[in-house]
């Protein structure tokens, strides 16, 4: 039907369309701002669905794809927000930890990292111990998380393939800080991380 508008009805029909998708975006966004807790939970979701429902009718109307592409946009930031908080719920020593070395390096040499307050390689090895024994069942528990709230089940693989991808971006970064702040201690690799979530 959409390719039979056209000239002004075709402007009239645009006009509306971008009028209805701007305040269902706004709207969607206040009602998430109402419950910050489930905010991108919420967002992700309905911008999935949004997406979903608008695909074909993307590719053949171009004031719709404008929206459907603003709307993949939305979806992947209240991806990487919820995916952020999971992983940090999971690992928060952790990344504290290297969030603290991080910090120092900015302003004092790497070598001198293992001598300050709570960055020692006693610490180190402690927080390790804490973060990454029992590392699957943390693994689970961050599958739990992010399946938990969910509704939507079809959007879990994709969740679970970017959380994923973005914990071992993430523990790369810091074996790498390790490797410069304390070269001989040992830790598990991403590798190894990789191995164990591959058979999740």
């Amino acid at each position: 039907m959409e390719q039979y508008i056209q000239g002004q009805s075709r402007d009239l029909v645009d006009q509306a369309y971008t009028k209805f998708v701007s305040i269902m975006f706004v709207t969607l966004e206040k009602i998430a701002q109402a419950d910050p807790k489930y905010a991108d939970i919420f967002l992700l979701e309905n911008f999935a669905a949004f997406q979903n429902s608008l695909y074909d009718l993307a590719n053949v109307v171009p004031t719709l794809a404008k929206f459907y592409h603003q709307a993949s946009e939305a979806y992947e930031q209240a991806c990487t927000r919820h995916i952020s908080m999971i992983i940090y719920i999971q690992f928060e020593r952790l990344f504290q930890f290297a969030r603290r070395a991080e910090d120092l390096m900015f302003t004092i040499p790497p070598e001198e990292i293992p001598f300050q307050l709570g960055l020692s390689k006693m610490d180190l090895r402690k927080m390790l111990k804490s973060s990454l024994s029992g590392v699957d069942k943390s693994f689970s528990g961050m599958y739990k998380r992010l399946q938990k709230n969910l509704t939507s089940e079809e959007l879990l693989p994709s969740l679970w393939d970017k959380c994923k991808k973005e914990f071992l971006d993430r523990y790369d970064s810091f074996t790498q800080l390790v490797a410069k702040i304390y070269p001989t201690e040992t830790i598990p690799s991403a590798a190894e991380m990789r191995e164990i979530l591959s058979n999740m």
